[in-house]
């Protein structure tokens, strides 16, 4: 088979088109026949050598969490899938990755059956970030209807499927992105867009129950005065900073700080998949490149300017279920 492989940490180029044996799966594993992947920030993280702490020195390796495809075939101890079944999901990126080649091998509870209605390139696009911003939003954020929610990078990766959340849970949401998004903000649900290149959000003093910092970029610290009294602010990277402050904040009922690490589980995607099927999260694609230009799909996902999603097509069944 055909798969984007790395025998390197490096910048894109070391990611090299093989030919590769196919994997096989183990007892709670399926194989899948390869539609699409997509590109998220672990991805490129991993590929550079930035965390080798978790992903190892073990060479060589395939890419890419996310996949949406047809499974081929099942382990013994699989029951909730079968042979034919679309699937989408995501399994660790760092540690097994697989998506950047034509047939993965995935954990079977890291997967549930795709919505009907969304092509095999959009599925690819949810499963890592729309289960980040599902878990910061209702686990970590203890979201409820009502409530004002900020998103920091409203019209990224996670961000952009973190405001449709929002909004279908019937919050009040305002999203941060720079002006020239604005647009796509109040598109994507936004009942208001604070442009950071033109005022800062961070003066609403306790302007919002949630503040879910998708983009990583503005801290606790800064954000602490524009939450409300109980007020939850949530990021996606867990700095040492940000751990104590999560450990301090168990122990009163003032305002709280944590962040997420998204679990791959079946019941989150099945969510996401209603969402999806009831019309309320479709996710923004701004680039699907194939296979062969994964190189260049690395660079611009690192440039953190792309809207949306990157999608890497791999299979000739990318629009089977639109």
């Amino acid at each position: 088979m055909r798969a984007a492989v790395i025998r390197k940490y490096g910048p894109p180029d070391v990611l090299r088109i093989e030919e590769v044996a196919e994997p096989m799966p183990g007892p709670l594993d399926v194989q899948i026949e390869v539609a699409a992947s997509s590109v998220n920030p672990i991805d490129y993280k991993t590929r550079s050598g930035s965390i080798f702490f978790m992903s190892g020195l073990r060479f060589p390796k395939i890419l890419g969490g996310d996949v949406a495809g047809v499974v081929r075939s099942c382990g013994d101890a699989v029951t909730h899938l079968k042979p034919g079944d679309a699937v989408y999901g995501f399994s660790s990126a760092a540690t097994r990755g697989g998506g950047y080649a034509e047939v993965m091998c995935c954990e079977a509870a890291k997967l549930a059956r795709m919505p009907e209605g969304l092509s095999m390139s959009a599925a690819a696009a949810i499963p890592l970030a729309g289960s980040t911003a599902y878990q910061a939003l209702y686990r970590q954020g203890e979201m409820k209807p009502g409530m004002r929610v900020l998103v920091t990078g409203a019209t990224g990766g996670v961000g952009h499927l973190a405001v449709q959340v929002a909004q279908a849970a019937g919050c009040q949401v305002a999203g941060v992105c720079h002006s020239r998004n604005q647009e796509l903000a109040f598109e994507l649900g936004c009942d208001e867009v604070i442009c950071y290149d033109k005022a800062d959000f961070r003066e609403r003093r306790g302007g919002f129950e949630l503040i879910f910092d998708a983009a990583a970029k503005f801290g606790y610290g800064s954000c602490r005065g524009a939450l409300s009294e109980h007020g939850i602010y949530v990021s996606t990277i867990p700095g040492p900073g940000l751990m104590l402050r999560h450990l301090l904040s168990r122990f009163g009922n003032g305002r709280r700080a944590r962040f997420v690490g998204a679990h791959a589980n079946t019941a989150d995607l099945e969510r996401l998949g209603e969402l999806v099927s009831k019309g309320k999260l479709r996710p923004h694609i701004e680039h699907r490149l194939p296979l062969e230009q994964i190189a260049e799909a690395h660079r611009l996902s690192e440039s953190e300017r792309v809207r949306g999603k990157i999608v890497i097509e791999i299979g000739a069944a990318t629009e089977r279920h639109e």
